[in-house]
């Protein structure tokens, strides 16, 4: 039994829609129950499995009615993979579990109240102590759930998520600036997406540079959210802009015709822009903090993200070396060759297969 009521989200839904086709084939299972909504997964390209039963499940993430009912649901099932740490405590039998970080125990300021921090954390520990297999999105992932969850290392297996990289050419390229110079950043409005440190930075040397500094990601509906942003719209006289949630296509035309991606998270168990940035040729600069490092190797310019002057400078090299920006973009074109959604399929499925 999947649980992939969070297949059409941001991030983890980016994780389950680029695994999924070359995972279920693989899966050694007789019968393989999939809970979401049916009429959002039905048309997938995996759905044609003849295995697969679709059973309609729409209880909130993080809810009682969650706990509920998927405890009900789990009775029949031999093993359950859930792809978020929010397992039904009251399932008993085979237990996989994909963590994607764990930055509510790492930041537990980050949440809005002590409900919500016992919440996660009771259900990480849960985690911890019953999974049969834990799936990290990356080594420093994995050494956090050590750290902070004492789980014993056979337990922990890492697996990076994959990337279907769109080729050049895929669709008619049209910048969305209408030929403007810009940097991108992608992220939600969470907090440590540290995007107000981004922005300070960019304020601070906007007179230096002609650019603009788009922002693309949703700003609603996060447990997380930085409140200093989630109502802006246009900072900074118009040179700061949030586009909102766009499209998948839309997204690629970001990435192709931006200068660079500045990618400022502080706590990430992954970082999907990165290589999305990388396999369309768009150079990038991220900060030196949590797994971004183990992702973007040597093809990316590296910043504080707790210091807006490195921040800024790193803004200014990127935006005015050339040379910089080209090996940039060729070092970061081999770099994404190491995260394909068929490696991430295999290994993922190597470790469901063994509990079954």
């Amino acid at each position: 039994m999947i649980d992939l009521r969070m297949y059409r989200m941001s991030g983890i839904g980016r994780y389950l829609q680029t695994l999924m086709p070359g995972a279920i084939p693989r899966l050694k299972a007789k019968r393989i129950r999939i809970l979401g909504n049916p009429e959002d997964l039905a048309h997938e390209i995996w759905a044609n499995d003849e295995r697969i039963e679709f059973h309609q499940y729409r209880a909130p993430i993080f809810s009682i009615a969650e706990q509920v009912e998927g405890s009900r649901r789990g009775r029949s099932a031999d093993l359950l993979w859930v792809p978020q740490y929010n397992i039904p405590l009251l399932y008993r039998k085979r237990l996989v579990v994909t963590i994607h970080d764990i930055c509510q125990l790492a930041y537990p300021e980050l949440l809005r109240n002590n409900l919500q921090r016992w919440y996660a954390r009771y259900l990480l520990s849960a985690v911890a102590r019953r999974a049969d297999a834990i799936l990290c999105d990356s080594e420093f992932t994995s050494n956090e759930v050590r750290k902070y969850l004492d789980v014993d290392s056979s337990h922990l297996f890492v697996v990076y998520p994959g990337i279907d990289f769109a080729p050049a050419g895929l669709h008619n390229n049209q910048n969305p600036r209408g030929g403007k110079d810009y940097l991108l950043a992608v992220g939600n409005v969470k907090k440590h997406k540290n995007l107000l440190a981004l922005i300070t930075a960019f304020g601070s040397i906007r007179n230096r540079i002609h650019h603009d500094l788009m922002i693309v990601g949703k700003q609603e509906g996060f447990l997380n959210a930085e409140s200093a942003l989630v109502n802006a719209s246009v900072l900074m006289d118009g040179r700061v802009r949030f586009t909102g949630h766009v499209s998948d296509t839309e997204l690629l035309d970001y990435y192709r015709n931006a200068t660079a991606l500045i990618f400022p998270s502080y706590y990430e168990g992954f970082g999907f822009p990165i290589l999305e940035a990388m396999a369309q040729g768009c150079p990038v600069a991220c900060s030196r903090a949590a797994s971004l490092p183990e992702v973007a190797g040597e093809a990316a310019l590296y910043f504080d993200p707790f210091d807006v002057n490195s921040i800024a400078e790193a803004l200014l090299s990127i935006v005015t070396d050339t040379n910089l920006r080209l090996r940039l973009v060729n070092a970061g074109l081999k770099q994404k060759e190491k995260f394909r959604a068929s490696i991430c399929a295999e290994k993922t499925t190597e470790v469901i297969n063994a509990f079954l």
